[in-house]
């Protein structure tokens, strides 16, 4: 690539980032390195950044810049939600295909996708929506024009058997890969060692060269450490404390100027603690898979406009959340691996102040997990008559989360 064209394409990206995403300058060196290498476009690229970084721009303002389209696979709907709202607010034209939308908005997108020049610059996509038979003759017809400018993987530690995240419907991602040869593919994720590394290039069928993009997990706002349940007087009078110490002083208008989310394994324990909480004057509510739908939807409305500060949730809440202001991550239970604790704890301090990490051990949590970890071992033991090294791996990961408790203890 000639230095003119390097010259001309570096100021269009300089550009675009002033007047369509309102930044001056990028968070970080390896952000602006990543987004050019996408924005040149021909080749794979591997980009791990820690939550918070600002992965999302760096395939998002190569493809404001593209004259085709750009399929992005994510693995739920309230995420790819959260990422076309904020593309609309910056006038980006972009839609998603999902089981959520009407027929008729689902018309109106195929109908743009089958224009001579589409407006649509993003279309998000879960990936169960990539493998339907409803969405290949779209598929085709955008391959056949040479409409496709990039595929995006997002969240692209799904992929991988090893990951804390593994969901079967990104294996099929490979195949999709294979079909759109022209599209350089982009795969993000915010923790990656290096066996989920390589996991994610082999099942993508990502092409050598890849440029590659890793920074540091370590991020120098987050306060962690441990406390030992069966060392404490009152456990919940502990976790009101550390809530209302990370929510700081409240605002003239009587709220926190931040908010939190308590990580429980079990749906009763968000409930539980939910009414400790609240009890003690911290108002809390409890998000699980046993609320209903609406239930549900109205307690995270709750928490993101902050008239509940503190929301308890299983760890089916949080892919879907971008909340700058979270100021503490607590874990109620312990986490199954290191891997897993990172992302969920990641979420707090998104806006780069100070937030706390939090984690509650007890030997009952930890021998309740083993036996889970070791029964289900077991179950897959017997049903394949052998164990791979991912299955084996569990316990491995395990035992590193119960070093880690040990340390900061």
């Amino acid at each position: 690539m000639n230095d003119c064209f390097s010259a001309r394409l570096e100021g269009r990206v300089r550009g675009t980032l002033k007047k369509v995403f309102g930044f001056d300058s990028f968070k970080t060196s390896l952000q602006e390195r990543a987004t050019m290498t996408v924005a040149k476009g021909g080749k794979d690229v591997f980009i791990c950044m820690p939550t918070g970084a600002g992965k999302s721009l760096c395939y998002q303002l190569p493809a404001v810049l593209a004259s085709g389209i750009t399929i992005v696979i994510s693995p739920l709907i309230a995420l790819i939600q959260d990422q076309v709202d904020h593309l609309l607010s910056l006038n980006v034209k972009v839609s998603s295909l999902n089981s959520k939308i009407s027929a008729q908005e689902k018309k109106t997108i195929l109908a743009d996708l089958m224009n001579e020049k589409p407006k649509i610059k993003l279309l998000y996509i879960t990936p169960e929506m990539a493998a339907s038979s409803s969405f290949q003759p779209t598929l085709e017809v955008l391959v056949s024009r040479n409409l496709l400018t990039y595929l995006i993987v997002d969240e692209a530690h799904c992929v991988s058997q090893w990951g804390h995240d593994f969901r079967p419907d990104y294996l099929r991602l490979g195949a999709l890969r294979h079909r759109i040869p022209n599209a350089p593919c982009i795969a993000l994720t915010a923790t990656a060692t290096k066996r989920v590394q390589d996991d994610i290039v082999t099942s993508l069928k990502l092409r050598q060269p890849i440029a590659t993009f890793r920074t540091s997990c370590f991020r120098s706002n987050l306060f962690y450490d441990v406390q030992y349940k069966e060392l404490l007087t009152d456990p919940y009078e502990n976790l009101k404390d550390f809530c209302l110490k990370a929510l700081g002083q409240k605002n003239t208008s009587g709220g926190y100027l931040g908010c939190g989310i308590i990580y429980c394994r079990m749906r009763e324990v968000c409930e539980q603690l939910a009414i400790e909480l609240s009890y003690r004057g911290v108002k809390a509510k409890a998000y699980h898979a046993g609320l209903k739908a609406a239930e549900r939807t109205l307690v995270q409305n709750e928490w993101m406009e902050e008239k509940v500060p503190v929301i308890i949730a299983t760890i089916s809440f949080g892919m879907g959340v971008d909340k700058a202001n979270v100021r503490f991550v607590a874990h109620w239970n312990i986490a199954k691996s290191m891997a897993g604790y990172y992302q969920e704890s990641g979420r707090a301090g998104r806006d780069g102040m100070t937030s706390y990490c939090r984690l509650y051990y007890s030997r009952t949590d930890r021998d309740q997990i083993s036996f889970l970890i070791k029964k289900e071992i077991a179950k897959l033991q017997e049903k394949r008559g052998t164990l791979k090294e991912s299955d084996k791996a569990m316990m491995t990961d395990f035992d590193a989360m119960m070093a880690f408790c040990g340390e900061l203890g």
